[in-house]
Formats: C-alpha cells, structure tokens, sequence
C-alpha cells in the first residue's frame, strides 16, 4: 500500500473539492432520475473481469439549482440522496457513493472499537452516531461513513459530528485528502478529528490515519498500519488516539474520563472484520 503524499505530515493548502478526484472515477452528466437509476445499478452490479477493478463512486455534473432541488432536506429518501457522499455548488458536481459489504464492516468495526473504549468512562450514552448525516457548509456538503459528537455539545456547539471517519479503498488518495480538507475546515465541517481508513484490494492490510489542525494546516498526526502475512498479524503506531476534547468538546472532569485508545487488540479485530468479509 502506497504511502500517501504529504510534506512533513501537512497536506497541501486549497484544491478542487471535487473536480481533482482519481481519473479512476467516473463521471456522467445528470440527465434526470430514470437516466441516475440507470448507471447506479449497473455500477451496483458490475461485470466481473480481470483487469476492471469496481469503483465505489460515481461523479455527476449537472446544475446548482438541480443540485439544490435533488437535495432538499423534505426528501431525503431516494436513491441520489441517501448516496449522495459529497456536492459542491459552485462546481456543479454530486459525488454518489455505492454501497459494499466491505465498506459496511470497515465502517461497523471502527464504531464498535470507539463505543468499546468509551464504556469505562461511563460515557457510551454519551454520544451521537452520524452515519451519513449531511453535513453542509457555505457552497458544498459531505456525508461522512460515520461520525460521533457530543449529545449536549457546549454553548456555540452546532449538533454536528467533532469526529469522523472516512473509508476508502488503495490509490484513493486524493480522494481522501479532499475529504480531510472539507472535515477540518472551519467553515464546512469544522470536525476536530478526521480519521481515513484505507482497505488494501489485493492483499490483507489496512492504513489508519489520525488527522487534525495544526497551526491551521490539516496535520497527520498519526499512521498505522495493520497487515497480515502467513496468518501473522503485524499492527505498528498503535495505540490510535483521539483526544478527549475532540470528541466531547470539554476538557475531562472525572478521573476515569480520559482520551480515547484503541488498542492493539482491538485495531487487529477492526482489520480482521475487514478481512472477513474480503475472503482473507
């Protein structure tokens, strides 16, 4: 697995939202719900071939105003909506995401390890899920794969995830980078921590990457990688930390309250659960 590109851990300022994605991404112009429908299943449901690799996303150009009205909050129930991953109004593009039992593990066993560490504190009951909330910000919005917040953030707290996690496969690099760049910008996601999961297609292995601000650059301030060779398993840079007061949005005011580890154990249970479900 590729490391991903980055200058002493900072990612590069500015870039296109969309636009700049992987050549790997399809991309189709929007010419109405039966036309949608059409590409999404046969995206759903590719032909298998050596070669021709599935791509979990699909790119749509298409209006700011169609954006506007396929996106209304009064209907968030069709098929463009629920998968609709990130869109951006000023570049005129919808990024939709497709569905796999891959992704749905990654997502499942991160959350799992994060509620895990969270019951010695006492504060499971503390927290709210977002998976696939819509979160939007001056011209353009994402969905993350899952996010957690406070359930009583502090006074000038919106009700919005301060961690989140985005899954994706190898080579989706700038794909990736896009995502931290909306998730810790003050005025799109305005998230704490954003964590990126990289699932490896041709071999066990997975990458962890802990991203915050610092000195107002987005900021690697971990990589951990978990692979498996010969049925052994080899975790380095464990523990993954998430600091307290990215999550809740306060300082700690128990002994117990701590920031949150994910172990050694518990980051070999997320990749095998991966793995699983990849036939690993």
């Amino acid at each position: 697995m590729a490391e991903p590109e980055t200058q002493n851990g900072y990612l590069d300022v500015g870039g296109s939202f969309l636009r700049e994605l992987p050549s790997s991404i399809e991309r189709y112009t929007y010419e109405g719900e039966c036309s949608f429908l059409r590409i999404f299943n046969l995206k759903l449901n590719p032909r298998e071939s050596p070669g021709n690799e599935k791509n979990n996303f699909i790119l749509f150009h298409t209006s700011r105003e169609m954006i506007e009205t396929l996106l209304n909050p009064d209907d968030e129930s069709t098929t463009l909506a629920k998968n609709c991953s990130s869109f951006d109004l000023d570049e005129e593009l919808i990024l939709i995401k497709m569905p796999s039992p891959e992704h749905s593990a990654a997502i499942s066993a991160v959350d799992h390890a994060i509620m895990a560490a969270l019951l010695p504190m006492g504060l499971f009951d503390s927290l709210d899920g977002y998976p696939n909330a819509t979160i939007q910000g001056q011209t353009r919005g994402k969905q993350p794969d899952h996010g957690w917040g406070s359930i009583r953030p502090p006074p000038g707290y919106k009700r919005t995830p301060s961690v989140v996690l985005e899954v994706a496969w190898s080579k989706s690099d700038s794909k990736l980078n896009s995502d931290v760049r909306f998730w810790l910008a003050p005025d799109d996601g305005n998230a704490k921590t954003c964590l990126t999961l990289t699932v490896d297609k041709r071999r066990p292995a997975i990458r962890i990457e802990n991203w915050r601000l610092q000195n107002g650059r987005d900021h690697r301030f971990q990589m951990i990688h978990v692979t498996k060779l010969s049925n052994h398993i080899t975790v380095t840079n464990d523990p993954l930390l998430i600091p307290f007061e990215d999550l809740f949005l306060r300082a700690p005011s128990t002994p117990a309250e701590r920031d949150i580890e994910i172990s050694h154990q518990a980051l070999q249970v997320i990749a095998e659960k991966i793995w699983d479900v990849q036939g690993y």
